[in-house]
């Protein structure tokens, strides 16, 4: 989708166009002014018949109150277009840092996303008011800022589930448990193209986020599900054996066998963080 407002345009009476942040086949965002409230905002331009889509974003985020999630100020349609007016992230989401950057990414820097990652999905997971699964995580819905912190970015396909759905069998919601087969090829766990949807889904699709932004490989563009034909370390010997194995077990094709939710994730990540901090002590006490 074409960028359709210029710099320095003023949409709504109120929102002046300073640019074009990012674009792809879900529309256009740019960077604008709120000349009202006098501050930054991220504007999503998408199709009018996307207005419903905004609403429901809108509705979903008031609740949410996470510093990894960006706050929704409005949404408003014109004849052509539906808008999505957020707070701006002034950094660059995962997949365009990765382009970006010359050979792998260091082991640490992405270690750290990681132990981010879980953190918001665990707080999504164990929502007081309704569980969500966010079912679309990949490197370019996730954004990081100049100081490092790491954002989610489009709420488009969250799905929600009554208060601790997913902590004891329910058979009486036995109907929620399925619903469309939708999220992106490479990154979607396989019971998610059978409409399922878990805790499990999103870490599966971290550990997916993770292995692309270790080993620059896409998969996008590779078989579905060939993760285990291509550990890490196979194609980066950097990262460490413990690194990759906590990523191929986010990655098993049953959801079962990989962690059982976002919060063990994130202490095993942390554990892992503890590790390499230590060993990177004694060396350089070594060295000396």
């Amino acid at each position: 989708m074409p960028a359709r407002l210029k710099k320095g345009s003023l949409l709504a009476e109120r929102y002046e166009i300073l640019r074009v942040s990012g674009s792809g086949s879900f529309g256009v965002v740019y960077a604008a002014r709120d000349t009202m409230e006098e501050h930054l905002v991220a504007i999503k331009e998408m199709p009018m018949q996307s207005i419903v889509d905004c609403e429901r974003q809108a509705q979903l985020r008031a609740v949410l109150t996470h510093p990894s999630i960006p706050r929704i100020f409005s949404y408003f349609a014109t004849e052509e277009n539906s808008y999505l007016v957020q707070q701006l992230v002034l950094g660059s989401d995962l997949e365009a840092v990765l382009e970006k950057h010359f050979g792998f990414l260091p082991e640490k820097t992405v270690l750290d996303w990681g132990i981010q990652i879980c953190d918001v999905l665990d707080y999504l997971h164990t929502h007081p008011l309704h569980a969500v699964i966010f079912r679309d995580l990949k490197p370019n819905n996730v954004m990081v800022d100049d100081k490092g912190r790491i954002y989610l970015v489009d709420f488009g396909l969250a799905r929600i589930f009554p208060p601790r759905f997913f902590e004891r069998p329910q058979p009486l919601f036995e109907h929620l448990r399925k619903g469309l087969a939708i999220g992106t090829e490479g990154y979607s766990p396989p019971e998610q193209y059978e409409g399922i949807v878990l805790p499990q889904s999103d870490l599966y699709a971290a550990g997916a986020s993770l292995h692309h932004l270790l080993t620059r490989r896409d998969p996008r563009k590779e078989p579905a599900f060939s993760f285990d034909e291509t550990p890490v370390r196979s194609i980066n010997p950097e990262v460490s054996e413990a690194f990759e194995a906590i990523i191929m077990k986010c990655l098993e094709r049953d959801p079962q066998k990989r962690y059982p939710t976002a919060d063990a994730l994130r202490s095993e990540l942390k554990a892992l963080a503890r590790q390499l901090k230590h060993d990177a002590a004694l060396q350089g006490s070594a060295e000396k």
